[in-house]
């Protein structure tokens, strides 16, 4: 019974320093690499969760299937947003409440992009510029090239 509690040491070299100091260089280099990855995860989670910048997107893939071989474009500034005229259609895309909708021969209503506070349009040459200012205080910018029709 009494050898039960004696040890056996048979190595004895011992803890050094240096084995401290690279354990320890070891361990900050992992977390400094865990804590960079844990932060570029949460950047990207959110870029691509965030709802506005999907609808943002949706709207400005929607909005530019309207402004490719069209016959006139007329900007709108009692209720601001455009008017396309194309293939003896009429299409308002325009700034309705908090909303900015769509109607077809000025008839119906599209929802198109939700809680804007503000739009602003200018269009130079064949670019035309969308300015978007939301309830939120976010503020988008897209630039369409816009394509006529040659007679």
């Amino acid at each position: 019974m009494r050898n039960f509690f004696r040890l056996n040491i048979s190595n004895q070299e011992g803890y050094t320093l240096v084995d401290g100091i690279i354990q320890l260089s070891v361990l900050m280099l992992f977390s400094q690499v865990f804590a960079v990855t844990v932060g570029w995860t949460n950047k990207i989670e959110d870029s691509i969760t965030n709802p506005l910048d999907t609808e943002w997107a949706l709207f400005i893939q929607n909005v530019g299937t309207y402004l490719n071989d069209i016959d006139t474009l007329i900007i709108q500034k009692e209720q601001p947003g455009i008017r396309v005229k194309k293939g003896g259609e009429e299409y308002d895309i325009e700034l309705y409440q908090n909303l900015i909708r769509k109607q077809k021969n000025r008839l119906g209503h599209e929802q198109m992009l939700l809680h804007v506070k503000s739009i602003s349009i200018s269009i130079e040459g064949q670019t035309l510029r969308f300015y978007v200012q939301f309830l939120n205080g976010m503020e988008k910018e897209h630039n369409f090239y816009v394509t006529f029709r040659s007679e």
